[in-house]
């Protein structure tokens, strides 16, 4: 029986899917620059939840949408004078190619921003018109203090002070500080943006998950995941605007969040000179082992990458090897199946890993 940790109800519930094809929607990347480990982290350890589920013969449908339209990427574009289109295929591009290498099965869909700023325009339309979104100064935004049910799933009260979250950079004229926006007018000079009913201007970022996911997945279905820093403000948007716009509860039955990944102890960034793209990982470990350096650790708990983890990774990987390498010549000699009760130590290890794989995913717990 499966059980999963659900970020919603803070804790370990039967997984029990909305109807026979398991909806499953995990936050892709912002295409402004190359994926790096952290990406590699979520991302595997994801690929591995779906392919567990797929193995226990459940059939999913799995989306990942790729944010071409953010304000980093609109900088970006400027300080490089190239185009929206030539720099986000540029990045997407590099980072399917990338998460093929590192074993990442594909997802069924990829939806863009860019080819779906139609539907987010009617989605805003539907908020306004339900009295959850306001029109300020050429902007639309979504008012919180319109949906009790704002902050079920990170703990956040509309009264709480929220220094040092992202909400902080959705510097907009909007009515309260915690209000985000659906929809931000171009900036004066600024030519990047689409025409709508509120003047010129592009998608805010939470709105492109909620109307992506409802259009490939429907307004309700079973998984949502992402990393950890997602869960506020992004996700709670999610929910919050996507609830005000169907009227249906929840939005999504359960929410799964990786942990985050730090170098040498400390948070990544570029600016510690400790950044490390997908493509440095792969130029100096094989995608195998960077795959059981993930699920060495529980896919919600924090990971610290350093040398000495991927040698310990390393060296267990290849213990892993040899008894593999025991197991199939056992297999092979029908004598040794017999005598060294060879059959019933496959059918222990399957029990045992189907057992550790069903409590959340507990990858370490297959491997001890």
């Amino acid at each position: 029986m499966l059980k999963i940790e659900n970020t919603l109800s803070r804790r370990k519930e039967q997984f029990k899917p909305l109807g026979k094809e398991i909806g499953m929607y995990v936050c892709g990347p912002t295409s402004y620059g190359p994926g790096h480990a952290g990406h590699a982290r979520t991302y595997i350890a994801f690929d591995v939840i779906r392919r567990y589920l797929e193995y226990k013969g459940y059939k999913v449908k799995f989306v990942m949408n790729i944010t071409d339209v953010h304000d980093d990427i609109f900088k970006r574009v400027e300080k490089e004078n190239t185009t929206l289109h030539a720099l986000t295929n540029k990045y997407t591009n590099q980072f399917l190619s990338e998460t093929n290498l590192l074993g990442i099965k594909k997802a069924d869909c990829y939806p863009r921003v860019t080819r779906h700023v139609e539907e987010i325009i009617g989605f805003i339309k539907i908020l306004i018109n339900k009295g959850f979104a306001y029109s300020k100064d050429s902007s639309v935004y979504f008012d919180v203090s319109k949906f009790p049910d704002y902050g079920k799933l990170s703990g956040v009260e509309i009264g709480e002070t929220l220094s040092g979250t992202r909400v902080e950079t959705d510097k907009y004229k909007k009515k309260k500080a915690i209000d985000f926006a659906l929809w931000k007018k171009s900036k004066p000079g600024e030519g990047l943006g689409w025409k709508s009913p509120w003047g010129h201007g592009r998608p805010g970022w939470h709105i492109e998950c909620s109307v992506m996911s409802q259009k490939y997945l429907g307004e309700q279905f079973d998984i949502h995941g992402g990393a950890m820093d997602l869960i506020f403000p992004h996700h709670e948007n999610e929910i919050a605007q996507s609830e005000a716009a169907s009227g249906k509860s929840p939005f999504v039955k359960y929410w799964l969040h990786g942990g985050l990944l730090t170098i040498n102890g400390e948070k990544m960034s570029r600016s510690l000179g400790n950044y490390i793209t997908i493509s440095e990982l792969l130029m100096n470990y094989s995608p195998r082992l960077l795959r059981y350096f993930v699920i060495q650790s529980h896919y919600r708990s924090p990971v610290d990458f350093n040398k000495d983890a991927i040698e310990e990774a390393k060296q267990s990987l290849q213990r892993i090897d040899m008894f593999v390498h025991r197991i199939d010549k056992i297999a092979l000699d029908d004598t040794a199946m017999r005598t060294e009760g060879g059959c019933e130590i496959v059918k222990v290890a399957v029990e045992e890993f189907e057992n550790c794989m069903d409590d959340d995913f507990n990858t370490p717990a297959t491997l001890a």
